[in-house]
């Protein structure tokens, strides 16, 4: 699977160079933010990483900065830019809760049951502790430029929205601790 998708982002990177640098008459500038531009956000869809769409951003700023149009539109087509971006970071399917729910609070959810496990150092001694929870109740829903968690545990709940790939936790139960932000699968 590997090779057959470097293969074809060799296939884009190649294309691109051949349509931009060869056939395109624009400026070198515009020339070279495009070619970065559709070989970043390729290899976002290809590879599934999520920091390659922070460069495909910037380069579509720059390339709205680099044209001439009034100032007032270049804000608008940045502002339209940063919510298509926004779209393709926010998490669509329940799997990045899940990841969300782990790296901040610890828990591993298998099936109907999760487990907290955590690791208690005493003197010379070092042991680890788990909690048992099974689950009361779950939910994911995605909105287009935002998603929402929620997790219900032995009647205490994790609650979470997703903006442009960045979790923020909605409550805080003290029993789980302080859920810190985290960016889907921990990037």
């Amino acid at each position: 699977m590997v090779l057959l998708q470097l293969t074809f982002l060799i296939v884009v990177l190649i294309a691109s160079y051949f349509v931009i640098a060869k056939k395109m008459k624009a400026d070198l500038l515009s020339r070279y933010l495009l070619f970065v531009l559709i070989n970043s956000f390729f290899f976002f869809k290809i590879f599934h990483e999520q920091s390659a769409l922070w460069v495909t951003l910037i380069c579509a700023i720059g390339l709205v900065l680099n044209t001439k149009l009034l100032i007032i539109k270049k804000v608008v087509l940045i502002l339209v830019t940063g919510i298509v971006v926004s779209v393709y970071r926010v998490p669509f399917s329940s799997a990045e809760f899940d990841d969300y729910v782990k790296g901040a609070y610890g828990i591993e959810c298998v099936g109907s049951e999760c487990v907290k496990v955590k690791k208690v150092v005493r003197e010379d001694t070092m042991k680890l502790q788990t909690n048992e929870y099974s689950i009361q109740g779950y939910s994911f829903h995605w909105y287009y430029v935002f998603s929402r968690g929620e997790l219900t545990l032995n009647d205490k709940s994790i609650k979470a929205i997703n903006v442009m790939g960045f979790w923020f936790p909605l409550t805080e139960s003290m029993e789980f601790g302080m859920a810190r932000r985290t960016t889907v699968n921990g990037k």
